[in-house]
């Protein structure tokens, strides 16, 4: 029973993946996407979903907000959710290379974790971010820190993205997270996904792996995002 829920806590431990990398929107662009995924871990199922937004308050600040929530259909005493409200900041800009700060407010073990991780805390991150053409092929690359500071609790994330299109409409889209911190944050997280882009909508499926090592999470998730 303890290995059980020691596996719960850990599931909810983990941040959801980023759903926008360190842009900026054009002023008064909205962005809003939703997804649903449906995970396991040692025998333990759960469902997790959640919907994100960003708006363009300037051409170089947007302001983003997410609601997210956990499901375990076998364990409904650890059913969680959170939220998360940003703005980010466009610092520096050539070309199509950015360099953006951004922070912002959460609260709960959906975004946050446990462990002291759900209660109210505060999220800094910092980001570069490129995109173009190599090699007559549209790609986008991206990196990000990210800490987030509770009282009691405090946690680290590198993040690196890469994407390409592969057809007329398909992107290809990896990303990989390394998180640090106390208490039991330690893990790595890779992620693949298509997405096939259809004028202004874009809809996903992806597969998702963490291992913290103590444990191994995998994930099937779908998505589908708007820009107004």
């Amino acid at each position: 029973m303890l290995g059980r829920v020691l596996l719960i806590l850990f599931l909810v431990l983990s941040w959801s993946e980023a759903a926008a990398a360190p842009w900026t929107l054009k002023r008064d662009a909205i962005y809003a996407r939703t997804s649903i995924a449906g995970e396991r871990v040692q025998g333990l199922k759960a469902w997790r979903g959640d919907v994100y937004a960003e708006y363009g308050v300037r051409d170089w600040l947007t302001a983003s907000v997410k609601y997210e929530t956990v499901m375990y259909p076998s364990a409904s005493d650890f059913d969680t959710d959170g939220w998360r409200a940003t703005l980010r900041n466009r610092v520096f800009q050539k070309g199509t290379f950015n360099w953006t700060i951004e922070t912002g407010l959460l609260k709960g073990a959906a975004i946050g974790g446990s462990n002291g991780c759900d209660t109210f805390g505060v999220e800094a991150r910092t980001g570069v971010s490129w995109s173009g053409k190599w090699r007559k092929r549209e790609q986008f690359l991206f990196a990000e820190t990210v800490m987030r500071e509770h009282e009691g609790c405090r946690r680290y994330r590198q993040e690196i993205g890469f994407g390409q299109r592969v057809s007329k409409k398909i992107w290809s889209i990896s990303q990989v997270w390394l998180e640090r911190g106390s208490p039991n944050a330690s893990s790595h997280k890779a992620q693949s996904e298509l997405l096939w882009r259809q004028d202004q909508m874009d809809y996903s499926i992806g597969y998702r792996n963490e291992n913290s090592g103590s444990f191994v999470e995998q994930s099937i998730f779908v998505a589908i995002a708007k820009t107004f």
